[in-house]
Parts: structure tokens; sequence; C-alpha cells
């Protein structure tokens, strides 16, 4: 059964079959991202390659990949929370932050939701359980950590997205206080801006952010549907996208992204794709996944595991689908290819765009 053998991939060839059998959803075709590999391996051990519930990626001045482990919610363990490390090349180097804390304050992870660097290499991670963000060192040392539960200046509830600014500000989404707060790197409140709402400048529920070159922040606003542009200092710019699964519109987008020329790129959570736009909103295109697992983890486990190997080479995992089951979930979650889950997404020193994918323990890499 495909669910079986999801966690490891052989690599396959992308025909015509798969285009109209596949991509029919949505149908306005594929777009010019360029598909370049796979990264990842599921791993329930706690420890060494491969990832479990990857939720975010960042990189630091070196451009090595760091990624940010969730585990599994049916599980109920929380030794699977970690920051994996391992370069474009899939050179495994360390993991860190493990295991995870019973309590706010005990200074270990305990559901964390996005991490950034600032110019020192310093990683910030937010964590909704501890309504707090953490700070470690580029090695993976504890530095330190600030943040409780409320809804005062400074105080979270559910923090979610993160983004640092050229000036190294930064810019906390504050979940169910539908805002965005504004800090210093050190902690120190600046500003946040934000309400429950459907106007220009409200939130509901919103998840993912991002800064542009000139310091702009463009934030997923998850249930309404849209990306919100704003100044540093939180003066509305504009808004893209409307819900619906057409050319520009969106269904619960998780994270937002931006290059160096303005590309917007946004993980379009519900229709399971990234959705494309200039600097401007239009719609320019949109992708669905193109993924293998040619990789150098997979090829080192099934030097070990012949069996499972030899299953998948013989597993469908394009299936034709009923009708009734041709929708975005379905089709992500029978057809290997494809985005599963995305909840997140970050563009490299190197200009390419690393597409988390927290239901299939990957990241997709494109330029």
């Amino acid at each position: 059964m495909l669910k079986i053998y999801y966690k490891n991939t052989l690599s396959y060839k992308l025909d015509s079959k798969y285009i109209l059998d596949v991509l029919q959803y949505p149908k306005f075709g594929l777009n010019e991202m360029k598909f370049l590999k796979t990264i990842g391996i599921i791993s329930d051990q706690g420890v060494g390659i491969g990832f479990s519930g990857p939720i975010a990626t960042a990189f630091d001045s070196k451009n090595t990949a760091f990624v940010l482990n969730r585990g599994h919610e049916d599980q109920g363990s929380g030794n699977l929370f970690r920051v994996t490390v391992q370069t474009f090349e899939e050179k495994y180097l360390t993991e860190f932050a493990t295991w995870y804390g019973d309590k706010p304050g005990d200074k270990k992870l305990n559901t964390p939701s996005d991490l950034e660097f600032d110019s020192n290499d310093h990683l910030y991670i937010t964590d909704e359980i501890n309504n707090a963000v953490f700070i470690y060192d580029v090695e993976g040392n504890f530095i330190g950590q600030w943040g409780k539960s409320g809804n005062n200046a400074g105080e979270f509830s559910g923090p979610s997205g993160i983004a640092i600014d050229s000036k190294d500000n930064l810019y906390v989404v504050d979940q169910y206080n539908h805002r965005i707060q504004k800090f210093t790197k050190d902690g120190k409140y600046i500003t946040s801006w934000g309400e429950n709402g459907k106007k220009e400048g409200q939130f509901n529920m919103p998840w993912g952010i991002c800064v542009d070159n000139e310091d702009n922040i463009y934030v997923a606003d998850w249930r309404n549907d849209r990306i919100q542009k704003f100044t540093k200092d939180g003066k509305y710019i504009a808004s893209y996208g409307k819900t619906g699964a057409g050319k520009g519109e969106l269904i619960r987008p998780s994270d937002v992204a931006v290059d160096a020329n303005g590309m917007i790129y946004i993980s379009d959570w519900g229709n399971e794709r990234v959705v494309v736009m200039d600097k401007n909103g239009e719609y320019i295109s949109s992708e669905r996944g193109k993924s293998t697992l040619t990789t150098e983890w997979t090829n080192e486990f099934f030097e070990s595991n012949v069996d499972e190997r030899d299953s998948r080479s013989e597993a469908n995992l394009i299936p034709d689908l009923p009708q009734h089951l041709q929708t975005p979930y379905h089709m992500s979650s029978q057809s290997e290819p494809l985005f599963w889950g995305i909840t997140d997404l970050s563009i490299d020193q190197n200009s390419r765009l690393y597409v988390t994918e927290l239901r299939r323990h990957r990241c997709q890499v494109y330029e």
C-alpha cells in the first residue's frame, strides 16, 4: 500500500500520462519553476539523517540549511522535536534542540513553529506552546529565550511565523491574537499591528511571514485566504489573493517568500500547491510538485533495506483515482511526486526555493 511505503521513494520519469492524470488540478497548467532535487527521508529516531514532520527551513551565513522538525501528532512524543542541519548536497552535519519541555520556562522546545537567522548567525525559533522565542547560536548552543502567554504588548498566544529585517528587528506572527509584533533581537517590544477581522490590516489566524529586500513585510493571512503586505512599521500596502482554487486564488495559505526580484511565492496549503505572483501580485503560475527521492539519504537507506527497495519498485506511486477523490488533498496524499502539506517556503543564498512538506517529511528544491 502507498501509505506504508511513502516514506522512501524510487525515482521515476515524469511522462505525459503523469501530467494529464495528476496535474489536471489545477487545470491551468505547469509553471516555470525548475525542479532541482528532493532532500528528505522520514526519521522517527530523533537523531541522525532524515526529518520528522519538518515545518520550516532557514539558512545561516554559509548557506547551510537548518530544518525545524515538529514530529508526528499521532506519536505524542516530543523526542522528535529538533533542528536538523545539512547541506544542499545532503551532507548531514548535526542536530540540536532535541527533546522537549514539560512546562514553559524549562529551556526546551514544545511545539516549535518557525525559525530564522539574524546577521550574527543567531537562530530564533518560535514555540506555540511555550509562547516564547528561543535563541541558539549557529553551533546549536542555547543562548536564551523571551516571551510569555497573554495578549498584552510583548505577550503571545500561539506564535508561529518569524522574520528578521536588515536591521535585525524581529517580526513574530502572534497567531491567536491575530496580530504581528515587532521586537529588537533582544526581545524588546517595538510595536504591533492587526486585530481579528477581514478588513485591510486585520487578520484571522495568520501563520507565515517574510521580509523583502526593502524591508516590506508579507503575511500569510491563513483564514482570510490572502497575503497582506505592509511597511516595516505596519502600514498597510496591498493584499493578494482571494478564496478559491483558480488562478491567483488561495485556500489557507501557510507561508510566503519573496525573491531578490520581488517575485512572490505562496504556499497554498488548501490547494496543495505553490502559487507564483509578480511583485504587483499578478498571477504568473502554480506548481503542484515534481518530487523524486533519488537522494543520498534514500540510497543509503536502501542499501540496508533491500526488501523495501524491491517492494517500492513494484508500487504504484501515481495511482489513478476515481473522480470523487480528485481533490488536491487526496491527489497529494496518493501521488508521491506532489506537494503534501506545505508549511514553509525559504530561499537560500543561491536563489533556490526550498518547499518544506510536513506530511512527506521532505524538502523539494526549485530554482
